[in-house]
This record gives C-alpha cells, structure tokens and sequence, in this order.
C-alpha cells in the first residue's frame, strides 16, 4: 500500500509537491497546517484539529492498514492532507472512507485532484470495491470535483450533521465504485 510513496508532482501553478504517508513526527507540522485552515471548514471536521492533543493521537496511533493519512508538502510545510479510511473485518470491510482538507492557499490549483486519486488508486491496489465521501451541501466546489472523478451522489440526508456551532447541515453521501471505471474528467 505504501509502495510509490514518496511522490512528487506538478502543479497547475507549476509548484513542486511531495506526497507521501504521515510519520509520527509530522504531528507538528500537522497541527500547523490545521491551524491554517479558516475556522468556518474546520467547523466541518469530525475532530477538533486545533487541539493538538487530537493531532498527537493520530501520530502516535498511525495504523496504515486502517487509516492511510497522506500529506501533500511544498518544501517542508503541509498543505493538505487526506484520508483513506478501511474496516479489516466485516460487512464493509470492502468499502474505503475519503475524506480531504487543502490550505486554502493550493485551492483551485488541482491539489485536492491529484490527493483524491492518489486515495483511489490506493483503495484498488487494497482490494476495495467502493469508496464513500460525505461532504457538508454547501460544499458546492468539493461535491464538482468529487463527481469529476467518478463519485455520485447515492443520498442526502437533511439537517443530519450539526458544525461545532451546533448549525444544522446536509450531508451528501457520494460514492465511487472501483470494479467500473467511468470517463474521469480532467480537472
């Protein structure tokens, strides 16, 4: 699963990037990049990442075969991070979880693309057959580029998750099947 990683790429903007797993002493660097993230995304995120003791955790418990944390680095600074979430036991043990945050600075410049794919491939080489992402409603530019890579919207759930401010929101099921490969369209 880790195999091809470290990675480098090319963005849009011609900017160089590694991609690669989280180690233990990312969490730093890690906490950093979350801090950047402006309040009202971080309101969307299942933990509170400005707490560092959260950020800690997921570094001294790293599990690849469970969750596969990859970061995206310019030079030696995080600017985005994704997650690829799996079950070894049971009746969705088939099935992957995406989730994905990007430094609001690389938005629009085809990183969240490129981090997106990096998880699919990885999710077919383990083996799994679906991938689920659950995006907020209002998160209009996630749920396009989502569908430009194969994800489709399975189910809405109104008013099903509430932010840190305890605003109510929708949440958008998308999933991708990995055994048909449609046309993926190119950012």
């Amino acid at each position: 699963m880790l195999a091809g990683f470290p990675k480098q790429v090319t963005l849009q903007t011609g900017t160089s990037v590694t991609i690669r797993p989280i180690v233990k002493e990312d969490a730093e660097k890690l906490h950093a990049f979350f801090c950047k993230v402006p309040r009202e995304d971080r309101l969307f995120l299942r933990d509170d990442v400005s707490l560092r003791e959260v950020i800690d955790s997921w570094a001294e418990e790293l599990d690849y075969e469970k969750v596969l944390p990859l970061v995206a680095l310019v030079d030696d600074t995080i600017v985005a991070d994704a997650t690829l979430h799996c079950r070894k036991f049971g009746w969705t043990s088939h099935v992957g979880k995406v989730r994905m945050v990007v430094d609001v600075d690389y938005r629009g410049e085809g990183l969240g693309t490129l981090m997106i794919r990096e998880l699919i491939d990885t999710a077919k080489k383990m083996g799994l057959e679906i991938l689920v992402a659950e995006i907020i409603r209002d998160q209009a530019d996630n749920l396009s580029a989502l569908k430009r890579l194969g994800f489709e919207k399975e189910a809405v759930f109104y008013n099903y998750v509430k932010d840190q401010t305890g605003e109510e929101h929708d949440l958008v099921i998308m999933m991708k099947n990995l055994q048909i490969e449609p046309a993926m369209v190119p950012f």
